[in-house]
């Protein structure tokens, strides 16, 4: 587990315990932040391979 994930789960027992009194989103906005930034490095690594694919069937093509 990374510290993304204990931050998350230590946020969420002290919410089940009553020990913070904040917000859901508040307590799960780590994991939030975490996933969004895996989902952006993924949908621009797919941007990137597609440009790739594109520039070498161009040049292919040209030959």
């Amino acid at each position: 587990m990374g510290i993304v994930e204990v931050l998350t789960v230590v946020l969420v027992l002290l919410k089940l315990t009553d020990i913070i009194a904040w917000s859901w989103w508040l307590v799960l906005l780590p994991a939030i932040l975490s996933f969004s930034l895996y989902i952006i490095i993924i949908v621009v690594k797919l941007i990137m391979v597609l440009v790739a694919v594109l520039v070498v069937k161009k040049r292919d093509a040209t030959r």
